[in-house]
């Protein structure tokens, strides 16, 4: 999914079907989670944009631009549905209610406000800070914001009237994120200060603090059942925290270069993590142990994110591209013929000794035999999905194993793109076969032509 530009952010919506990304080419655009294409015209706004999010329900989209505005869009057309929200600076940051019906903008004219979502009219009195705030989220009962700002606080408002429900939190440095527990009782905030801290909601009192080992953290998040707390810094590392001691549960998540974002999955057992050393990477939870190779980009991962039923991930770089990935199945028991599978495979077989040697299996039989019992198994195992993929012709099977696109189409639609990098993988996917070879260097000629 190629932008003229930097991608800024990626999203799933809801139902996973869907992602939208935000881009600095002025557009945020939707495309199918599956496929890859393109599904409305560009959303476009009058400068950079900083965030697009899909409602609750997934038929709108709110974006935030450097434009000075935030605007809402009908997910299926691309068109604009209200008169745009207006600051008197860049907005960093737009996002919906639970319900739906209201929308909280971040604005770096430091100020956040709360907009009706129907009519982009203002609902509230700005609530105010003395610097930029770069984000504003809702409670999940809909009822109160949080904050977080350079004027190295975050803060706790009414959500019907813009009113401060509680003192300034306050960090010795910019506070870079602010987000409730999942029970609305605390909030989370990450800093500059090189901490993360929780705090009371009700009260803004300081229960916890986080501190890493010398980077500024960029982001906080709670644990899906509000235990734990994850936190990505620019000491390049991301970390799981016990949210009740703050003692650290894991080891350090380490990158080659500063960690922009972690995420959990929804389940909360893993853990994806983006970076400037232009990977994204997946991590058991528990352990702090990767779970993966790196995901690659072409350069930095500005976000990484779970879809809704954590089979995949969605990644968004400064490459100018968003990714999908597929997410090898996680259940903890393996299917009696994954071994039988990877000996028939390789080759080979670990005797009593540890020792490889060679396997004395009739390698063609078995893999006959697994297929046939993959055939008759249920379709919704990953397992099963995943060993019919890696069994399927790999000539016309799909890219993934929960992919929809097969090679064939992926090849066609990277030509098509006719940039270096989508040639490029074109290319590598296209060995042994001339004809396509042929098209790509007919491609590059061209590409070459018009620089």
């Amino acid at each position: 999914m190629t932008h003229g530009n930097w991608v800024y952010s990626a999203q799933f919506s809801p139902d996973g079907k869907q992602i939208v990304t935000a881009s600095v080419d002025t557009t945020a655009r939707v495309w199918d989670a599956q496929t890859g294409q393109s599904l409305t015209d560009p959303m476009r706004h009058g400068s950079i944009v900083y965030s697009a999010q899909f409602s609750p329900d997934g038929k709108q989209i709110v974006t935030a631009s450097e434009d000075t505005t935030a605007r809402v869009w009908d997910a299926q057309t691309g068109q604009s549905l209200t008169e745009p929200m207006t600051h008197s600076n860049w907005v960093y940051s737009a996002q919906f209610s639970p319900d739906g019906k209201r929308i909280v903008t971040a604005s770096h004219d430091g100020t956040a406000r709360v907009w009706d979502a129907h009519t982009g009219q203002p609902l509230t009195l700005p609530m105010t800070h003395g610097d930029a705030v770069v984000s504003a989220e809702f409670s999940s009962d809909g009822k109160r914001i949080v904050t977080a700002t350079w004027d190295i606080s975050a803060r706790v408002w009414d959500a019907q009237t813009g009113r401060p429900l509680t003192e300034r939190l306050t960090h010795a440095g910019k506070v870079y994120s602010a987000q409730f527990s999942p029970d609305g009782k605390r909030i989370v905030t990450a800093s500059h200060d090189k901490t993360a801290r929780t705090w009371d909601a009700q009260t803004g009192r300081p229960l916890i603090e986080f501190k890493t080992d010398g980077g500024q953290v960029w982001s906080a998040q709670f644990s899906p059942d509000g235990k734990r707390i994850l936190t990505a810094s620019q000491d390049n590392t991301a970390r799981v925290w016990d949210a009740g001691t703050g003692q650290p549960l894991t080891e350090s998540m380490k990158h080659d270069d500063f960690v922009a974002s972690a995420r959990f999955s929804p389940d909360g057992k893993r853990i994806v993590t983006a970076s400037r050393d232009k990977t994204a990477r997946v991590w058991d939870a528990q352990t702090g142990r990767p779970l993966t190779e790196p995901l690659e980009h072409g350069s930095w991962v500005n976000s990484a994110q779970f879809s809704p039923d954590g089979k995949r991930i969605v990644t968004a770089s400064q490459d100018t591209t968003a990714r999908v990935w597929d997410v090898a199945p996680t259940s903890a028991r393996f299917p009696d013929w994954l071994l039988l599978l990877s000996e028939a495979i390789s080759g080979q077989v670990l005797n009593k000794k540890g020792v490889l040697e060679p396997t004395r299996l009739n390698r063609a039989e078995v893999l006959n035999q697994i297929r046939e019992k993959l055939a008759r198994e249920p379709g919704d195992d990953d397992w099963v999905v995943w060993g019919r993929w890696f069994l399927a012709d790999r000539a016309t099977r799909t890219i993934s194993p929960f992919s929809k696109l097969t090679v064939p189409k992926y090849i066609e639609n990277r030509i098509k793109e006719m940039t270096p990098q989508s040639l490029d993988e074109a290319e590598q996917l296209a060995v042994g076969n001339p004809t396509l070879l042929q098209r790509i260097s007919q491609a590059r000629r061209a590409l070459k032509a018009t620089k």
